[in-house]
């Protein structure tokens, strides 16, 4: 007889039973792979390559000996595929243990780069002049503008950060100055559409992933009447079909200081000694000798270079993105923070970016994507900073206050000793101006700019080798600026308050049909047809209230008075047709084809369309039978092109005689004529012609060599007119200018190993400028007040100055060379000559090296420009005689004339300075534009914490080292006068980068 308790134990273990065949029935519906993935090329691990379980999110990285296990693969995966850059993706079956052998993949290797509409070509087939910087040089750096990146990184490319304004921009130019009154900025394409160069500071740097610069016809002529000056095309990363998801964080903290200043102001002591100078009586005036005995006894000198932007201002950015993508989609989405202080108290920067690309694949001919960047900027710019002589520009300032003047109030003590600084003044009773600090804490300016970048685009490949796209972009920002003066101080009972507002948008509509094919697998055809619309509006409004008297109320309508308002706005429109066609013959040559149609409402109505073409070969001399045995030679190539392109950078209404409202006239409103208009305006058109030659030997040394020749017709030119017609001059094509030089591009692999390498490379550029026609068979016509001169023959560019002779040491008088080449000591604007300087660099160039050793990487990159000149405004204040009763001065002024016998540059006070060739230096620099150093922790190490697959940490470094001889703050400013410049900066950064 059984009982309930003896039911009890069979109970028990038949649910065990089932227990356990579940448990089996489960874990064979899974199992455990293990494996090593090598490279063909050295047999040794590879490090962090991908594999997937095909057909699921399951996927891992190779460990640092190369081993990788997956567990709880279902029994139903049949395939892993592994990849890693650079090598081709192998697919194997699925097994407990498995051993892969990656090999290299010579069309990865040969690098992707996008030159135009259509898909991108590998750079080895590539026709044009292309240069592509990739992001290992872009990323990290410590500023704002993307654009810093590419100083020194492309040959014929000068890229110049004129300011250290933490929102400064940067300027760029290719290959010489091809216009004179026009645009002369490359075009400045992004994922495919344009922007305008505004957008580079709305850019975080750690989202691009190349920027290609197109520089001959062949590359450019596809984009018309925008690309006369060249095309900078960046490309945004995005991620993968396929990929396994990544998170990388990125955190930097650093600060930036002012790079430097070769001028040294007088202290002091001797500015009390040059007073003596200046006025001997001096000696004798006890209250004078008094005032100086208890200043130098007590040590008080003011440095205002060091008050304005001694200190250092910090700096911090941090990134986070997520790259990824599974069979049918592919994103990349990121946030950036960048946080900064300019090295002047009142300007700085603040900047959100958010990037969102996604590209669908909807079906197997079907693919869209979306690629959109926002960005918020709220920042300040230096109060005065624009007044370059205003004393209260701090940059000028901080040559001109006297030293003996303290920025805080001097205490002494009943006996008149010395007691310490009081608090800080606010006026300045010895020079009898305001505190720049004071002023800029009653003025401030806030500003913020929204700008979106974004586009989308949809793609159909209806059959093999067709591809159809339609794209629609869109670069658009909103602009405001408020402005405030408190009824306080100086404004008492005159407080400000303007608003300030502007809106540009420009669409850009793109459609094209491209199509590939070959015929008996040696004759390879592409062949591109396209059209194109961009639409352009910018709209800006300002009112300014005026008379407010309560610092709490500064609301527009609590003033009591109003200016008129400012209203302005302008449009323009594109339309353009294009095409290209190219054809290549066994890998060995090239032929590239291209044409475009431009319309623009720019131009008069008669000009408004124009045509565009190039036309350029290419020959793979490696790929001949009688070089491909050649082992030492790895490539060898020769290319050739010529085309025209055009310049539509002007001003929206040239072409139109405009009137002008808002006038009074016997005290009555009205309106009448501003501008005078040309029924003729047409573009302005630039025809190149380029011959390169590139090669590498011993798989380690690379050059190429370009010749270029680029002819401008038809150059835009204040035409001059008689003031009887109620106007000073009209805008007309009269002009032409040529540009001729070369580009040299090298680089060296000096050691290639697994665990150490280390390269260098460098670049540079000559350019010989020169007019070749003016208006009205002219010669020769003189810019008023510029020191410049445009003459046939000549450079734009080249000074035409008095040239000053020193000084007599008989008399202390400044000596100059009359036009005849005699010395002659009255000094007249006659005598102005050409004196072989430029205001633009005809050399210029860079260089870099890179090392790497196991974990530890070391990037330096250096830029330079020679041969370029700039009047250094600053010392016609700071070494002249007429102001150094009231300014201090630099040491330079202490050697100043007093005695017949004296040799010395600066002449005595009776003999006035002069704007002369004395005050034009020698402006060209080397600098350290970027080093990186960086050491990336073992993955051994890292893939313990079971989360983190990569961990790296650096240090950053911009503009360290600048070797010059110019006097003022800093030689990189694209002017031809110099003065109250914001002194550029160096910054220090640290960082710390993780995966996941």
């Amino acid at each position: 007889m059984t009982t309930k308790f003896d039911e009890e134990p069979k109970k028990l273990a038949l649910l065990f039973g089932y227990l356990f065949i579940g448990i089996g029935l489960i874990t064979a519906q899974t199992q455990k792979v293990t494996g090593i993935v090598i490279s063909d090329d050295d047999k040794q691990p590879v490090v962090g390559a991908s594999i997937v379980v095909k057909g699921t999110n399951l996927g891992t990285i190779t460990d640092i000996d190369g081993h990788f296990t997956l567990l709880n693969v279902p029994n139903s995966a049949k395939i892993l595929q592994i990849s890693y850059i650079g090598m081709k993706t192998e697919s194997v079956s699925v097994q407990p243990t498995v051993r892969v052998i990656l090999k290299s993949d010579t069309q990865l290797m040969d690098e992707v780069v996008v030159v135009g509409y259509g898909s991108a070509k590998k750079l080895g087939s590539v026709v044009g002049s292309v240069t592509t910087v990739n992001n290992s040089k872009i990323a990290n750096r410590p500023v704002a503008n993307a654009g810093d990146a590419l100083q020194g990184q492309v040959a014929g490319l000068q890229v110049f950060t004129p300011s250290g304004e933490p929102s400064g921009s940067v300027v760029m130019r290719l290959r010489g100055v091809s216009s004179i009154n026009s645009n002369t900025e490359p075009l400045f394409i992004l994922d495919g559409s344009p922007i305008s160069s505004g957008a580079f500071t709305a850019l975080n740097p750690n989202d691009i992933e190349s920027m290609t610069v197109l520089k001959d016809a062949s590359s450019t002529a596809i984009y018309g009447s925008r690309a006369a000056n060249g095309v900078v095309i960046m490309t945004s990363k995005k991620g993968k079909m396929g990929q396994k998801a990544r998170v990388s964080i990125n955190a930097q903290y650093g600060w930036s200081r002012m790079t430097g200043d070769n001028i040294e102001m007088m202290n002091t002591e001797q500015w009390l000694n040059l007073q003596e100078m200046l006025d001997p009586g001096k000696a004798y005036d006890t209250t004078f000798q008094k005032r100086k005995k208890f200043y130098i006894d007590n040590g008080i000198s003011t440095d205002w270079a060091d008050v304005f932007f001694g200190d250092a201002a910090p700096t911090q950015q941090y990134d986070v993105n997520v790259v990824g993508g599974s069979e049918g989609i592919n994103y990349y989405i990121s946030f950036g923070h960048y946080d900064t202080e300019g090295i002047m108290d009142d300007s700085s920067l603040r900047r959100e970016t958010l990037r969102s690309n996604v590209e669908v694949k909807v079906t197997d001919w079907l693919k869209a994507g979306i690629n959109v960047n926002l960005s918020y900027q709220k920042y300040n710019t230096t109060t005065f900073g624009t007044e370059a002589n205003s004393v209260y520009n701090k940059a000028y300032a901080a040559r001109i206050y006297r030293p003996d003047q303290t920025i805080n109030e001097i205490l002494t003590d009943e006996e008149g000793n010395f007691a310490g600084y009081g608090k800080r003044l606010d006026y300045f009773d010895d020079m009898g101006y305001y505190n720049p600090y004071y002023l800029a804490e009653l003025q401030p300016n806030d500003r913020s700019t929204v700008r979106i970048n974004g586009n989308t685009f949809f793609n159909i490949n209806p059959i093999k080798g067709l591809n159809i796209r339609t794209s629609q972009a869109v670069d658009a920002f909103d602009y405001r600026n408020s402005h405030k003066a408190y009824p306080e101080g100086p404004f008492e009972g005159a407080g400000v308050a303007s608003e300030s507002f502007e809106r540009y948008y420009s669409f850009t509509f793109t459609n094209t049909a491209e199509y590939k094919f070959s015929l008996s697998d040696k004759h390879l055809f592409t062949v591109l047809a396209g059209q194109e619309s961009i639409i352009t509006k910018n709209e800006n409004f300002s009112a300014t209230s005026k008379k407010m008297v309560d610092s709490r109320m500064m609301l527009m309508a609590a003033g009591a008075e109003s200016e008129v308002p400012i209203h302005s706005m302008y449009d323009k429109v594109f339309n353009s047709y294009f095409g290209t066609i190219s054809y290549s013959f066994a890998d060995r040559y090239y032929v590239d084809l291209a044409a475009r149609r431009d319309g623009s409402s720019l131009f008069a109505k008669n000009n408004q369309w124009a045509n565009f073409y190039s036309l350029g070969a290419m020959w793979d001399m490696k790929k001949e039978n009688f070089l491909q045995n050649v082992s030492w030679l790895n490539s060898l190539q020769l290319k050739v092109s010529y085309g025209t392109t055009g310049n539509s950078g002007i001003s929206a209404y040239n072409a139109l005689a405009l009137v002008g409202s808002g006038l009074l006239y016997n005290g009555q409103p009205g309106i009448a004529p501003s501008t005078v208009g040309n029924d003729n305006l047409t573009w302005e058109s630039m025809k190149t012609l380029n011959v390169g030659i590139s090669t590498r030997v011993f798989d380690r040394f690379s050059v190429e060599l370009e010749f270029y020749n680029r002819q401008t017709d038809d150059m835009l030119m204040g035409y001059p007119l008689s003031y009887t017609t109620g106007h000073g001059s009209s805008v007309e094509n009269v002009a032409s200018m040529r540009n001729r030089g070369f580009d040299i591009t090298l680089g060296v692999d000096i050691l290639k190993t697994r665990d150490f390498s280390w390269s260098v490379s460098g670049n540079l550029n000559y350019n010989k400028n020169e007019i070749t026609k003016l208006f009205n068979g002219l010669d020769e016509y003189t810019l008023p007040d510029t020191g410049l001169k445009m003459k046939v023959g000549k450079p734009w560019g080249e000074y035409y100055y008095v040239k000053w002779a020193g000084v007599d040491p008989r008399d202390g008088y400044n000596m100059w060379y009359d036009k005849n080449g005699n010395l002659t000591k009255s000094y007249s604007e006659e005598d102005a000559v050409f004196v072989g300087k430029q205001r633009y660099a005809p050399w210029s160039g860079g260089f870099g090296t890179q090392f790497g050793w196991k974990g530890i990487s070391v990037s330096a990159d250096f830029s330079f420009m020679l041969g370029q000149y700039m009047l250094n405004n600053e010392r016609f204040f700071t070494e002249n005689p007429t102001f150094a009763g009231s300014d201090n001065q630099t040491v330079e002024m202490l050697t100043m004339w007093q005695k017949p016998g004296d040799i010395t540059r600066i002449a005595t006070p009776d003999s006035p300075m002069q704007f002369d060739t004395h005050l034009l230096e020698n402006a060209s620099f080397m600098r350290m534009k970027n080093l990186t150093v960086g050491y990336t922790l073992p993955a051994k190490l890292i893939q313990k914490t079971g989360v983190i697959s990569n961990a790296r940490i650096y240090f950053v470094g911009r503009n360290l080292l600048t070797v010059t001889k110019y006097k003022g703050y800093d030689p990189e400013v694209d002017s031809n006068i110099q003065l109250g410049n914001y002194p550029n900066t160096k910054q220090y950064s640290f960082g710390v980068e993780l995966t996941f």
